[in-house]
């Protein structure tokens, strides 16, 4: 609303006589230029009154009838700039503003007792020798908050909390020295209403005389005192209905049964939207297990389009509502909503459990009533904390399963040194911590394998060493750091190999930047195949304690998740062994179901199963299919991929048997791993002479693997194929009677076994 608000302005003389119901505010200003609108309007109002200025200062008159004191703000221009705006408590009678600019700054108030008061509590809480430097350390909090420097603001937040916790403990002391002032309900509601509670707000209220509290101030306190008693924790919530962003009615009631959160925010307010990942992270981890929230949005009537981009770009994902009133937002007036942030946990019975949750308040208050009412078996609830120096500000990232083939990707960011992560799991699951999203790799200092089990459980960081760090919590993480740790001497002595291994690949990869030859880049992956081949004893030597603790740990969800790594590479007969040793609840975990179907799969490409058939293109784009070689061939398949060294290694001995037994009904279809690079696969096959056979493509589908749909024309998977080479021998009638891996062993047993069938 603009309206002019007329008077006689004179130099350092009030002209107009102040009514009983209003204010006349008389400015003095030196430097003031004619024809600036100054606005003035009630915090609690969205409502703006203005009145052009005269030079030198200006003149406006606003009516506040007896009880109706409040807190107004005073600005020049439309937009918020230094030394152009007021704070002040209002109230009919008169103020006079004099400063010899720029327009606000260092503006001196005379006029009414409660101007006096005004000033009187001000010069009081300046003159106190603990809150010294407080404007200049506002100053710089507020300058770091706008450069987004968190680092900054952590430093400087405990002096902060400090000057504020002290600031309150002086303006406790002015006010019960000053019962007879209004200022006294002023301080109260400005300074001490979010560091009391109601039942203290009222006690200092009722110390307070009648004339002190006969303002819209104490009037609000004492309304909040009253509202509470129907709306406090304990009591059934009173319903409401407001619209939805599509304008359909939605009401409280709607969701009796369910555990709510009622979340008052909006998009201008910047606590609200710093707050609004902890509530995304909130719903994310309870949203299947009863729960939900309802956002009430306070934004202004003409903040439609703002209220639907800020749910956009802060994902969230719930139910919204709003009547855009602003501060008028009848469910926020109904529940005497004074800020914002702010929000209201509700049972499923209807009642209010808590209020004003935020951060890891909401976090425990949510694991303690959803846990406690939902026990969820071996899974359930998890709480990773944690503490890392050096991180202020930054992300870290959790990735981790929530059955296959989803998966979650949360993030926090790291404040005052500490961090939280929390979500639901079916069972002890492998997780992974990182500090950055491409260092997703367990050779990396900023990568930690873990596991999560529906506890809380604690980490302790090292700047830039999440590997190192130590997970307390978790029986299922002990378990994979005692094995990591009898692994430790073989890693040790395996590190110079490893890291001459790393150095030639650096190399090769640079050589490949470079454009450098291509016999040259042959020649370095033969030195890196030939370092590769000598990792071959130690890994033998882990794999041996991997299996020693799998076969010692019949209960471990650890145990199950590492054989998986090797259950390809098995004799059937082996992974069946190990398989069957877990107990029933490892192999209805999703770990173990995941082994019991790689076993299938792993049957079905093992002697004594009949070679599922398959259809694909071969490199000359022609069609192929295994049965046309039923009852006329003895067919060997081969498993490889143009990056794989030791399949291209066996290739010449291969060529040697195709052209040894072909004649003789031998045949050889290369499956290849390249579907990705199929340039890379059609120059291999050329390079190493075997388009003298069939060669087609696995038919490896990652979109379909994303999206956890089956995919038939994935050759490998129908064979159970993991690791290359292998190789998979099909008689004349369709059934496979043999496999072989990489080894010289398995070589001479497949050599033996034509010579069995040909010779």
């Amino acid at each position: 609303m603009k309206k002019i608000i007329t008077g006689i302005l004179l130099t350092g003389v009030l002209a107009v006589q102040a009514q009983k119901n209003e204010l006349i505010v008389k400015a003095d200003i030196k430097d003031m230029k004619a024809g600036e609108w100054v606005y003035s309007r009630k915090m609690s109002d969205d409502r703006w009154d203005s009145v052009k200025t005269e030079q030198g200062g200006f003149q406006l008159k606003i009516g506040i009838p007896p009880g109706e004191g409040n807190i107004y703000m005073l600005r020049i221009g439309k937009t918020y700039e230094e030394n152009k705006a007021l704070i002040l408590y209002f109230d009919a009678g008169q103020i006079l503003m004099k400063g010899d600019g720029p327009q606000f700054k260092d503006i001196k108030l005379s006029g009414s007792p409660y101007v006096q008061d005004y000033n009187a509590y001000n010069d009081f809480i300046q003159k106190q020798p603990q809150l010294a430097g407080r404007k200049e350390l506002y100053a710089k909090a507020n300058d770091a908050y706008k450069k987004g420097d968190t680092l900054l603001l952590a430093q400087l937040r405990p002096r902060l909390e400090e000057v504020d916790s002290l600031q309150g403990a002086f303006s406790r002391q002015w006010v019960d020295a000053h019962p007879q002032s209004a200022i006294s309900a002023y301080v109260l509601y400005s300074q001490l209403r979010f560091k009391l509670n109601l039942s203290e707000q009222g006690a200092i209220l009722d110390k307070l005389s009648p004339a002190a509290r006969n303002n819209a101030l104490a009037a609000q306190i004492q309304h909040s005192i009253e509202t509470d008693k129907l709306t406090g924790i304990g009591r059934t919530a009173l319903d409401f209905t407001q619209a939805d962003t599509a304008g359909r009615p939605v009401a409280l009631k709607d969701f009796r049964g369910k555990y709510v959160l009622v979340d008052f925010w909006a998009s201008w307010c910047h606590p609200c939207r710093q707050e609004n990942p902890n509530v995304v992270k909130a719903f994310a981890a309870y949203k299947d297990r009863n729960f939900t929230v309802l956002g009430v949005s306070l934004d202004q009537p003409n903040g439609r389009e703002k209220w639907l981009k800020a749910i956009y770009e802060d994902h969230l994902t719930w139910t919204q509502v709003s009547d855009l009133k602003f501060w008028n937002n009848a469910v926020a007036k109904q529940y005497d909503i004074q800020s914002i942030p702010a929000n209201l946990l509700i049972g499923p019975d209807g009642k209010i459990i808590a209020k004003d949750l935020h951060g890891d308040e909401l976090e425990k208050k949510l694991a303690e009533v959803i846990a406690a009412s939902q026990p969820a078996g071996n899974g359930g609830h998890f709480i990773l904390k944690g503490s890392v120096a050096g991180k202020e500000g930054e992300k870290l990232y959790l990735y981790y399963p929530i059955g296959d083939p989803k998966y979650i990707t949360d993030s926090c960011i790291v404040r005052d040194g500490k961090f939280l992560f929390s979500g639901t799991i079916t069972e002890p699951t492998v997780a992974s911590l990182f500090g950055k999203r491409d260092a997703g790799d367990k050779g990396q200092p900023d990568y930690k394998e873990l596991v999560l089990e529906p506890v809380e459980m604690e980490i302790e960081l090292r700047t830039n060493d999440l590997k190192h760090s130590i997970v307390k919590g978790s029986h299922a993480q002990d378990e994979l750091e005692m094995l990591e740790k009898q692994k430790m001497p073989i890693e040790e002595e395996m590190k110079p190999l490893s890291d001459k291994y790393a150095r030639e690949n650096e190399a090769y990869m640079a050589a490949v930047k470079g454009k450098k030859d291509e016999k040259v880049l042959d020649s370095m992956k033969e030195v890196a195949a030939a370092l590769h081949a000598q990792f071959e004893p130690y890994f033998s030597r882990m794999q041996q304690i991997t299996y020693a603790f799998i076969a010692s740990h019949p209960d471990s969800y650890v145990g199950a998740y590492l054989m998986r790594y090797y259950v390809s590479g098995m004799p059937l007969d082996s992974a069946r062994a190990f398989y069957n040793g877990f107990s029933k609840a490892v192999k209805e975990s999703s770990y173990g179901k995941t082994l019991a179907t790689e076993i299938r799969k792993i049957e079905a490409g093992s002697p004594g199963s009949v070679a599922k058939d398959f259809t694909a293109k071969e490199i000359n784009g022609q069609a192929f299919s295994l049965s046309a070689f039923k009852g006329k061939s003895c067919v060997l398949i081969d498993f490889w991929a143009s990056w794989c060294v030791p399949c291209r290694h066996s290739n010449p001995h291969l060529i040697e048997l195709f052209h040894k037994y072909h004649q003789k009904g031998f045949e050889v279809v290369g499956v290849s791993d390249d579907d990705g690079k199929p340039e890379a696969w059609r120059k291999a096959v050329e390079k190493d002479g075997v388009g003298i056979w069939h060669n087609v493509l696995r038919g490896l589908d990652w979109e379909k693997i994303r999206k956890g749909e089956p995919n038939e024309n994935d050759i490998s998977e129908k064979f159970g194929i993991h690791s290359l080479p292998t190789k998979i021998l099909i008689d004349r009638n369709g059934l496979i009677i043999g496999r072989y891996g990489e080894g010289r062993e398995d070589e001479a047993l497949l050599d033996k076994k034509l010579q069995e069938i040909f010779l």
